[in-house]
């Protein structure tokens, strides 16, 4: 599933040109901002601008791991952030009781428990702390857990996660749900027990540069590597797809739909996974068919 390494900055050569024509000392200033900037404020994650019913909303696409290297994010991003008085997610981490969903959706059967130790018994053998505690859970959980661990090694972790990091600095900005964590725990451990133990053997599995290939795609804003990362998941891909990308792509667009109609805050800044605003059935795509202008936005214009 590799990742295309192109960048979108190579598409903004002929604006740079016409900013040139217009204002040559805004350009010097903008490219010595350019040679002096962060990293990180050169990415260009895939972010749109949403006008509805004289109501505006940013919409940003996230992945639920990162790095310090992260932030902040591009200036338009952030200014975004800063001018919205509502932060939108898809669940509030903080919210629900965490050891009574584990206890409810994230058991083992009995009957399955013998095939996820044979799905993961190689891995068990370099890694026996983690596979004793994370024993007595449901192979999706296992599987979450276990990429989360393999991500650290890499240098990312979800505290540093981009929906985090938004939670971590939203002050006194409203915070609303589009879901709820309890939600999400019935989704996923509603998978079948053949697209579960697949979501495992791929945690496992899949190599370095997979996984690194969703943070580069993400990074720079390449919405067809991430369809295809998204759209390629292990499993039961006609499930998977439909519970975990399509149907909630709908649901979600209907509430983004019913915040902007209800004009309760002046401009909301959404952050939901990347998945969800790329690909077949996107977010953006439904919101279009709603009757809202979705803008897709770049580092030199929204």
């Amino acid at each position: 599933m590799p990742a295309t390494s192109k960048s979108p900055l190579i598409f903004n050569i002929s604006l740079i040109y016409r900013r040139l024509q217009r204002d040559c000392y805004a350009l010097a200033a903008l490219m010595l901002w350019f040679m002096s900037a962060p990293a990180a404020a050169l990415d260009s994650p895939v972010f749109y601008k949403i006008d509805y019913q004289q109501q505006q909303a940013y919409l940003l696409g996230s992945i639920h791991i990162g790095r310090q290297d992260f932030y902040p994010l591009a200036q338009h991003i952030e200014s975004a952030f800063r001018q919205s008085d509502a932060l939108v997610v898809e669940a509030d981490i903080s919210q629900g009781d965490t050891g009574a969903l584990l206890q409810q959706y994230g058991g083992l059967s009995a009957d399955i428990a013998a095939d996820v130790n044979a799905s993961r018994s190689v891995f068990c053998q370099s890694n026996q702390t983690l596979c004793q505690a994370l024993s007595p859970y449901a192979p999706w959980l296992q599987s979450a857990q276990i990429s989360m661990g393999r991500f650290a090694q890499l240098g990312y972790s979800p505290e540093q996660g981009v929906d985090a990091y938004f939670m971590a600095n939203r002050h006194d900005k409203a915070l609303v749900e589009l879901e709820s964590i309890q939600f999400q725990f019935e989704l996923i451990s509603s998978f079948s027990t053949a697209t579960q133990l697949q979501m495992l053997d791929d945690s496992i599995n899949a190599s370095d540069g997979e996984m690194l290939d969703l943070i580069h795609a993400w990074r720079q804003g390449d919405d067809s590597a991430l369809a295809t990362i998204m759209e390629s998941q292990p499993g039961d891909a006609d499930e998977l797809l439909e519970k975990l990308l399509w149907q909630r792509n709908h649901t979600m667009t209907q509430k983004i739909i019913q915040l902007l109609q209800h004009k309760t805050h002046k401009q909301l800044f959404i952050v939901v996974g990347a998945g969800h605003i790329v690909g077949q059935q996107a977010i953006p795509d439904l919101l279009k068919q709603q009757g809202a202008t979705v803008t897709r936005c770049s580092l030199l214009q929204c």
